[in-house]
C-alpha cells in the first residue's frame, strides 16, 4: 500500500511534499508509465503520491508584462486551445499523444519527465524559458536549460514542487518547428527542431535554434546560432555548410529502439538546413 494526498492549495502541497517526501503526481502519462512492472501490475512508488490537480494555483495560464506564466498542472489540452500561447507551442504540444492523452497530461509533468525527445522542450529552450520552482521556506526562477541536467534529471530538490513555466513575451519574424518520428500522429519523436529568428534590414539580427533527441538533453545550437547574425536573408544558403557543421559538432545522438545515431545526427543536419531554406525566402 501506499500513502495518498490530495491537497487543495499550495501551502498544504508545500507541507507534506517536506514533511513525507511524497512524489508530485500530475496527469500521470509519463510518471505511471516510468515506474511500470509489467502487465497487469501496479507500479511501483516507492515514496507516498500527491496528487496536484486541486490546486488552483498550479492551473493558471496568466499574461503579464513581458511573459507568459503556465501553471505546471496546467493541461496540454488547455495549451493548445489558448490564444494566449505562440502557435509554436501549441504546434508542439497538438504533437504528443492524442486527444485523451493531452487531457490528461500536464506541461509540468512534461517537464519534469525530463526526455531529450519531450516535445515542448525544444521551443521552451530556443524562447529562453524559465521554470518557478517553490518549497516552504523559498522561491526560485531556473532556466529551462539548467533546470534539466539529464535523461530524466532535474535539479528539483526533494522539499520543492514546481510552479509553473515563464515564457518571455517574444514574437521573432521566422519560426520553424519540425518532429520526425515513425508516423505523423501519436508517435515518439526521433529529432525536434525549434528555430527562431529575428530579421532587421533584411539581415538576421538574433536566431535560436534548439534540437530534441539527438543529445541527453534538449540542446540550443548556439555555434549556429552565432553564424547567422548579421547575415543578408538571400545569403543564407551560402551559410548552410557552415550551420551543417556546427549541428554534427553539437549533437551526440544515440541507437535505441527508435532510430541509429547515424539516421538521427543526418537529419538534425537536414533540419538545421531546412530552417535556414524557410528563413530565406525559400519554401
Amino acid at each position: 500500500m501506499v500513502d495518498v494526498f490530495l491537497p487543495s492549495d499550495l501551502r498544504e502541497a508545500l507541507r507534506i511534499r517536506a514533511s513525507r517526501g511524497a512524489v508530485p503526481f500530475g496527469g500521470g502519462t509519463d510518471l505511471m508509465v516510468r515506474l511500470r512492472r509489467g502487465a497487469g501490475a501496479v507500479p511501483e512508488f516507492g515514496s507516498p503520491v500527491m496528487f496536484l490537480d486541486r490546486i488552483p494555483e498550479l492551473r493558471v495560464l496568466r499574461l503579464d508584462p513581458g511573459a507568459l506564466e503556465i501553471g505546471a498542472m496546467t493541461k496540454l489540452a488547455d495549451i493548445a486551445a489558448s490564444p494566449l500561447v505562440h502557435p509554436v507551442l501549441r504546434d508542439a504540444v497538438l504533437c504528443i499523444g492524442g486527444p485523451a492523452l493531452r487531457n490528461a497530461a500536464t506541461l509540468g509533468g512534461n517537464l519534469c519527465n525530463a526526455s531529450p525527445a519531450a516535445d515542448t522542450l525544444p521551443f521552451l529552450y530556443a524562447f529562453g524559458a524559465s521554470v518557478r520552482i517553490v518549497s516552504a521556506s523559498a522561491e526560485r526562477i531556473v532556466p529551462v536549460e539548467e533546470f534539466i541536467t539529464g535523461p530524466g534529471k532535474t535539479s528539483l530538490g526533494p522539499s520543492e514542487i514546481v510552479v509553473g513555466v515563464i515564457v518571455p513575451a517574444w514574437e521573432p519574424d521566422i519560426r520553424f518547428w519540425r518532429k520526425v518520428g515513425t508516423r505523423k500522429a501519436n508517435a515518439l519523436t526521433k529529432v525536434s527542431i525549434a528555430a527562431f529568428a529575428e530579421v532587421s534590414g533584411g539581415r538576421i539580427s538574433a536566431a535560436r535554434i534548439a534540437l530534441g533527441a539527438v543529445a541527453p538533453t534538449v540542446i540550443r545550437l548556439r555555434g549556429a546560432e552565432k553564424c547567422l547574425e548579421g547575415v543578408a536573408l538571400v545569403e543564407l544558403p551560402g551559410k548552410a555548410a557552415e550551420v551543417r557543421a556546427e549541428c554534427v559538432m553539437a549533437v551526440r545522438p544515440i541507437d535505441d529502439q527508435r532510430s541509429t545515431a547515424e539516421y538521427r545526427a543526418r537529419v538534425a543536419a537536414n533540419l538545421t538546413e531546412e530552417f535556414l531554406r524557410i528563413a530565406s525566402g525559400g519554401r
